[in-house]
């Protein structure tokens, strides 16, 4: 174990020996990649010319995205949360795999009509490891190489607030 930090709380021997006995059992799932920490995927995964994806602007850690030609004032009433989503999906409990499946299967379903507001609820990860959420980052991840993704921002209080993003897009086909 870790070196002890002055936060930590105090175990005695019968909670250790609990403890111990509670995750006996557990063992290492092997089918799905370790996430890392938030930081390093987003750096990790930045758009590369060739994808012939749009430009894309990221700022505040990844929490707000959008195309480079995007108006700042379509940008600032997105944060806004208008228009209102016309769709939502919750990917919460899902794996990675399963959630990148789901997202893009939505977004193929909502993006055939001209641009509109979708709802896009990760959760924040609060009880994931390190405190972050591998699907919020595989979410956000997918958007920014999408080409109907114009733009995402954190939903407001009332649409889930940091858990959840409004996803722009735009029309996928002619």
């Amino acid at each position: 174990m870790g070196k002890k930090t002055q936060s930590d709380p105090e175990v005695s021997a019968e909670d250790a020996e609990l403890f111990q006995a509670a995750v006996a059992k557990v063992r290492r799932l092997d089918h799905e990649p370790r996430a890392t920490s938030p930081q390093l995927k987003l750096k990790k995964t930045t758009l590369q010319a060739d994808q012939r994806v749009p430009e894309g602007i990221c700022r505040e850690e990844g929490e707000l995205f959008h195309r480079s030609n995007l108006s700042p004032g379509v940008l600032k009433d997105l944060r806004r949360g208008h228009p209102r989503p016309c769709a939502t999906i919750d990917l919460h409990g899902r794996t990675v795999n399963e959630a990148t499946k789901s997202l893009r299967d939505f977004l193929q379903a909502n993006a055939d009509f001209d641009r509109q507001c979708l709802l896009v609820i990760t959760g924040k990860g609060s009880h994931s490891p390190d405190s972050h959420s591998p699907v919020r980052l595989a979410a956000l991840n997918l958007l920014q190489t999408l080409s109907a993704v114009q733009a995402y921002c954190w939903a407001r209080p009332e649409d889930g607030g940091t858990g959840a993003f409004y996803v722009l897009t735009q029309k996928l086909r002619a």
